[in-house]
């Protein structure tokens, strides 16, 4: 592989916690990565739309439907991903690991067709943490990616737009339902969360995907459903891709961000750690050895996001000092 693009979603710490989250941390091929490279700021723009931008795609739904298995190519498609709902205090908090079975899920979606039956609703639960609703006019609504809300207030992550108050009513519904339902009391008695609401994003319809890439690879499900999508191989190791025939290649390191979402800096220290020994350190190698051409290391980031670009002449700027991660920080 001549190219290689890095992307490690959220990968910076908050400004008001960075040092001490960052304390003690050894990231030497990760901070010589970061300041060798040509950086530059980018507008602001989660995972999923990184995504959907690199791959031609509409809308996110449609292309995860489509890999866990579903004919979307017709009808407009939502995230309809089944969660947990908890009153803390003033805040609704979304949790989102509810780990239902299959026979839960398909049980549950069909309760669902059953009451919305007549609506133009239809649900589907072709995996058990990842439901679809498909209906056939298009939706006038922007959403929260489950990624992003997860584990935070629910309130401050509610739809917008002209068919909001719509679906407002329609999960108002779904959640009563869920509610009385005989999977949720069974769940109950087992001491089990409740699915007790359904969170709705990454609405649209289906478009071709382009092949991005010559390869992808990482911890990204996500990621990978793009991948299956649009054909592009998915490779199992760095450094098989790094190996591999073709021009460009993804990888993609989602743990850091997924633990600082769920506010976990134990877990996050961890995931940068793996990051510098599994991605960080063998590509600053193939760097400086030639086997990579170039490589660009992007850090996506709903409000501020980053783009570094390195050479095999740029990983060997010795004369360039090198920042802890921590000043980095958003």
């Amino acid at each position: 592989m001549k190219h290689l693009h890095l992307l490690i979603p959220d990968l910076f710490p908050p400004q008001d916690i960075a040092a001490e989250v960052c304390a003690g941390l050894q990231l030497p091929a990760l901070e010589k990565l970061l300041a060798r490279g040509n950086a530059g700021a980018l507008p602001a723009q989660t995972l999923e739309d990184w995504l959907c931008v690199a791959f031609g795609a509409r809308a996110v739904a449609p292309v995860r439907a489509a890999a866990d298995g579903l004919a979307t190519d017709e009808g407009y498609w939502l995230c309809a991903d089944p969660v947990n709902l908890q009153l803390q205090r003033a805040q609704m908090l979304l949790l989102p690991d509810v780990l239902p079975s299959r026979e839960e899920a398909e049980a549950l979606c069909a309760s669902l067709n059953g009451h919305f039956a007549g609506t133009g609703l239809r649900f589907f639960a072709p995996h058990p943490q990842r439901w679809y609703v498909r209906l056939e006019a298009d939706q006038m609504m922007a959403t929260t990616p489950l990624r992003r809300a997860a584990w935070s207030d629910a309130k401050f992550h509610q739809p917008q737009g002209a068919e909001a108050l719509r679906w407002q009513a329609i999960v108002n519904e779904a959640q009563m339902l869920l509610h009385g339902h005989a999977v949720n009391q069974a769940r109950a008695e087992r001491g089990e969360l409740a699915i007790n609401s359904l969170w709705l994003w990454g609405g649209g319809r289906a478009s071709q995907l382009n092949k991005a890439f010559d390869a992808v690879g990482g911890d990204c499900t996500l990621g990978a459903a793009f991948a299956q999508v649009a054909g592009v191989p998915q490779s199992d190791s760095l450094q098989a891709m790094l190996g591999g025939e073709g021009e460009s290649g993804l990888w993609i390191c989602a743990a850091p961000g997924e633990a600082q979402q769920r506010g976990d800096y134990l877990a996050w220290r961890e995931a940068v750690q793996r990051v510098e020994q599994d991605c960080a350190l063998p590509l600053l190698l193939a760097l400086r050895s030639g086997r990579l051409q170039g490589l660009v290391l992007e850090v996506p980031h709903a409000e501020s996001a980053r783009r570094f670009g390195l050479t095999r002449g740029s990983a060997w700027k010795l004369w360039r000092a090198v920042p802890s991660l921590a000043r980095y920080a958003v």
